[in-house]
């Protein structure tokens, strides 16, 4: 491989990355909505620094212009307890929101992404792995192509299987043009003895099934980042003997982060319309509230048609005793002639 032609590789590889990242923070910037904000703070921004930096300033910039901006930054100043009282951001072009974020000479409003004010570190390493499983299948897809081809012994020869191998990697199956090169694969293949010391088998094609496991991988994990931002989605398969509490037990973990995600917008809401006379808000998207009202409605649900023992387990004949024959009646038997003296 030139070097050229491996930087075209590396790129593809980082393009699709790219790509997965984005997909990824797509997902997580629609978690929330927010409504009431000024026209000088995207929500789409607001959110996104929120998810990359652990936390954001909303005050106005030191440009004097009375408006409200957001922006990453850090805490600094002196120590007041647990944290600096003091924080600092920049806005490109438009200048620095510095302030205190506490206290009576409270500026700025410093809104935390969660209870630890931490970035969303498992969207680039979720990102990661899919990416790998990505190129994985990928070369498992090319490989899958191959076949057993046999060695060359003239450039004839050479320039056949060259010509065979590049028809193959694209997907072109074309019959072969020369009847000389026809009758050399026709040798090869009637030539007992040149079968297994003249060909090279440059990947076992059974070995390509495992392709299937690589998708359910793939999947699991997507399923896992989704979990842990409320949607219920089952990453296992149902067992026979799992009772419904069992089924659903993650659907109370699912939406555990998500809502601690709230308060946190929530408390940052507050204290921007405290701070600076607004009424800002935001909820849960449309599909998480729903799945949070069922959640809440209905904490255990049941399968249709599936009968459950008092135990809420479900039935399974192997948990039942074997049926036992009725048994045949017995005849009446004569009463018996007391005894003399009884």
């Amino acid at each position: 491989m030139t070097r050229y032609e491996k930087r075209i590789q590396e790129f593809k590889n980082d393009n699709n990355l790219y790509r997965i990242l984005c997909e990824l923070f797509e997902m997580q910037i629609n978690q929330f909505v927010y409504d009431g904000l000024p026209d000088t703070i995207p929500a789409e921004f607001l959110e996104f620094y929120l998810l990359i930096n652990g936390t954001c300033a909303i005050g106005k910039a030191d440009n004097n212009d009375g408006e409200i901006y957001c922006a990453v930054g850090s805490y600094n100043d002196d120590y007041n307890g647990y944290l600096p009282k003091g924080y600092t951001a920049a806005v490109t072009d438009i200048g620095e929101i510095s302030g205190d974020w506490y206290g009576k000479n409270k500026s700025i409003v410093v809104g935390k992404n969660n209870v630890l004010g931490s970035r969303e570190m498992d969207i680039p390493f979720t990102a990661e792995i899919l990416s790998q499983v990505d190129i994985s299948e990928q070369c498992n897809v090319i490989f899958s192509r191959f076949c057993r081809l046999p060695f060359a012994e003239n450039d004839k020869e050479k320039a056949a299987i060259e010509s065979a191998i590049n028809s193959i990697i694209k997907g072109d199956l074309t019959a072969i043009a020369s009847r000389d090169i026809d009758t050399t694969f026709e040798k090869y293949l009637n030539d007992s003895i040149r079968k297994d010391d003249k060909f090279l088998d440059l990947v076992d094609v059974d070995k390509i099934d495992g392709l299937q496991y690589l998708n359910q991988y793939r999947d699991n994990v997507l399923k896992r980042f989704l979990l842990r931002r409320g949607y219920m989605v089952q990453t296992t398969a149902k067992l026979a003997q799992q009772t419904n509490s069992e089924i659903h037990g993650f659907d109370s973990y699912s939406l555990l982060y998500p809502l601690q995600q709230l308060k946190q917008r929530e408390k940052m809401c507050t204290e921007i319309n405290d701070l600076f006379g607004l009424n800002v808000s935001v909820t849960l998207n449309p599909i998480l509230q729903k799945v949070y009202r069922d959640y809440l409605t209905d904490p255990e649900p049941t399968e249709p048609n599936e009968p459950t023992d008092p135990d809420g387990r479900i039935n399974d004949p192997i948990d039942d005793p074997e049926p036992t024959e009725p048994t045949e009646p017995t005849e009446p038997t004569e009463p018996t002639e007391p005894k003399e003296g009884e």
